[in-house]
């Protein structure tokens, strides 16, 4: 019998195959977001020790387990943005570091999901100061994400907003905008 005449004798048959088909790939999925990760706060690192590979004797989900993480938002004040702005922006930002960290480091983000989901809203004067912390970030390995506007509201197409930096390491982070203000 062909697959053509099976799905048109049962009603459901269908229906049954799609599901199938759909709980499958979810499988797949949550497998391969689950695996072990790679580097500690969303890139290959080459001081991180994973005791699976021999090179170290801690593994990767103890080191991500003694360290405090957090997200920081950075916000350019001298676009003059309203409140409501600027929350959408730094949500933007907020997401899209999620995002990228849960593709390449799955254990760090759980870490600070447990953690409570540490953030802290921090400003700056301009882009270059934007385009500074998101450079020093990158070199030390914590995930960034730099928010451009569409331009639809209070300000220009394309003008960079906001830069979320982690989630990471505390101190990592601490390193990089400790000397910020809040906004």
């Amino acid at each position: 019998m062909a697959l053509k005449d099976l799905l048109s004798s049962h009603p459901n048959a269908m229906s049954v195959a799609l599901f199938g088909a759909g709980f499958a790939v979810a499988t797949l999925v949550l497998r391969y977001r689950s695996r072990s990760p790679r580097g500690l706060v969303g890139q290959s690192s080459s001081n991180t020790t994973n005791s699976v590979n021999g090179k170290g004797d801690h593994s990767l989900e103890t080191k991500v387990a003694q360290e405090e993480y957090k997200m920081v938002l950075v916000v350019r004040t001298d676009l003059k943005m309203g409140k409501g702005k600027m929350a959408a922006q730094c949500a933007h930002a907020a997401v899209g570091a999620v995002e990228k960290l849960a593709y390449v480091n799955m254990a760090a983000l759980r870490h600070w999901q447990n953690l409570g989901q540490p953030k802290v809203v921090l400003k700056v004067d301009g882009l270059e100061a934007l385009f500074d912390l998101d450079k020093v970030a990158r070199s030390k390995s914590i995930t960034t994400c730099l928010i451009s506007d569409a331009g639809r509201t209070q300000i220009a197409a394309g003008s960079k907003t906001v830069l979320a930096l982690g989630p990471g390491p505390a101190s990592v982070i601490d390193q990089i905008t400790g000397h910020l203000k809040l906004l």
